[in-house]
C-alpha cells in the first residue's frame, strides 16, 4: 500500500494536472526487494503516462485478494486512456517490443519497461496480466503471494 501511494505522489509531482486516485485502504504485506517492487509500480505509472494524455486518470490500486491461506497481494494501475489494440496488447511484455515503430529510444524507451515489471513480479512468486482494449484504457494487474505471519513464540523470559 505504501508502495502504491508514493507512486502516486511521484506522478502527482511530475504531471501536476493528471488526475490521479489510490485505492490501498490496508497495509498488504508481501517478503519482496523494496526497491524492485517500487520499480514495478513506477515502471507501470510511468508506462500509463508516457501512453496517456495527461487528461487521462489513472487509477492505482493496492489490496488483499481472497483469504486464508490462498489470498493474494494485488496491484494494479489502471488508466483511461486510448488503450491498446489486441496484437499490442500481446506482445507488451516482450523485451524491445515498442507498439510504435517510430518511436526511438529517445523519445519513447527502450521497449523494456513491461518486460522488467514481468520479470520482477515472476522472480517474487507472482504473475502479470494486462486487460486493454481500443476506447477503454489500459489495466495492469501483478499478484503476489503474501508474507508468511509471524508467529512470536513466547519465551520463559516474557511477561503477559
Amino acid at each position: 500500500a505504501a508502495v502504491v501511494r508514493d507512486a502516486a505522489l511521484d506522478a502527482g509531482a511530475v504531471e501536476p494536472d493528471r488526475p490521479i486516485t489510490v485505492d490501498a485502504p490496508e497495509p498488504v504485506v508481501i517478503t519482496g526487494d523494496d526497491g524492485r517492487l517500487r520499480q514495478v509500480v513506477a515502471n507501470l505509472v510511468a508506462n500509463a503516462r508516457v501512453h496517456t494524455p495527461v487528461s487521462a486518470p489513472l487509477h492505482l490500486r493496492a489490496a488483499l485478494q481472497g483469504d486464508g491461506p490462498t489470498a493474494l497481494a494485488v496491484v494494479e494501475v489502471r488508466d483511461e486512456g486510448p488503450g491498446m489494440a489486441p496484437e499490442v496488447a500481446e506482445r507488451a511484455f516482450e523485451r524491445f517490443f515498442r507498439a510504435d515503430p517510430a518511436r526511438t529510444r529517445h523519445t519513447g524507451g527502450s521497449g523494456l519497461g513491461l518486460s522488467i515489471v514481468d520479470a520482477v513480479v515472476r522472480a517474487h512468486g507472482g504473475t502479470v496480466s494486462l486487460d486493454s482494449a481500443p476506447g477503454r484504457g489500459t489495466t495492469v494487474r501483478a499478484t503476489f503471494p503474501l508474507a508468511p505471519p509471524v508467529h512470536d513464540e513466547p519465551t520463559d523470559t516474557e511477561t503477559f
